[in-house]
């Protein structure tokens, strides 16, 4: 599963707004928000984590994982290095 990361915004009227990723249209997605009140060295820590976690991803195995097996491996690494 390819993971993307954009930064952007919550509007004050709920409005978020995306690139255009024609790519991936007509298909179904999960969205993952985590507010990103970040001062510089917990971006640079986001980032670091975000890497850890895609190179976990292509180590392991995931024949012997379900989909919600790596969503949840993917929301812990986000959340607790975030």
């Amino acid at each position: 599963m390819q993971v993307y990361q954009i930064d952007t915004s919550i509007s004050d009227k709920g409005t978020i707004n995306l690139p255009m990723m024609p790519y991936l249209y007509s298909k179904k997605v999960k969205l993952v928000i985590i507010p990103a009140e970040d001062t510089k060295e917990e971006a640079v820590l986001r980032e670091y984590a975000m890497a850890r976690l895609l190179a976990q991803q292509e180590t392991m195995s995931a024949n012997y994982m379900t989909d919600e097996e790596l969503d949840n491996l993917r929301y812990e690494c986000l959340r607790t290095n975030s």
